[in-house]
């Protein structure tokens, strides 16, 4: 299993000094510097073969080999690039894996959408929990009568007041 990285924040401050800021041409190359990074990635594979020839790694295209890339899929420089991991099947099908956000030179992995709703559903039933416990506290049961509801002389001079004001 993929290890959790949503929790990192990552940031190379010597290498955004050392090449002038980030830009969308040297944003990936920032990236590859991160825990983010895989290392087995097509990006990473075209890296390796054109680091000691000639050959510039934009004249390769990503496109006609299957595995995993990064792409920058969104830009604001020089504060925002959105870069998504995909795999790719073919020339023509990409399915995004991970989506990475650098602002301001910091990087960080999105949570995935199960993370995001499975922690707003837990705060919602918290909340939900919490007024049970409160209306609870405040009810009472005899067997001749059954059920009645506990109200201090405040609580009900307030109830009759906001009832008042609906009038």
């Amino acid at each position: 299993m993929a290890k959790e990285l949503t929790a990192i924040e990552w940031r190379s401050d010597p290498w955004i000094f050392q090449f002038g800021g980030l830009r969308p041409d040297n944003v990936l190359e920032y990236f590859s510097q991160s825990p983010f990074w895989d290392s087995s990635s097509n990006n990473a594979i075209i890296k390796m073969q054109t680091q000691f020839n000639d050959l510039k790694q934009a004249s390769y295209n990503l496109t006609s080999m299957v595995g995993i890339e990064f792409a920058v899929t969104h830009q604001e420089p020089p504060s925002l690039f959105i870069i998504t991991k995909f795999r790719r099947s073919s020339p023509t099908k990409t399915v995004p894996l991970s989506v990475y956000y650098i602002v301001d030179g910091n990087a960080y992995e999105a949570p995935n959408l199960y993370s995001i709703v499975s922690t707003r559903m837990l705060s919602s039933i918290k909340k939900v929990e919490e007024a049970f416990e409160i209306a609870r506290s405040h009810a009472e049961f005899h067997p001749s009568i059954g059920y009645s509801w506990q109200e201090t002389t405040e609580q009900k001079n307030a109830r009759k007041a906001a009832l008042k004001e609906l009038k």
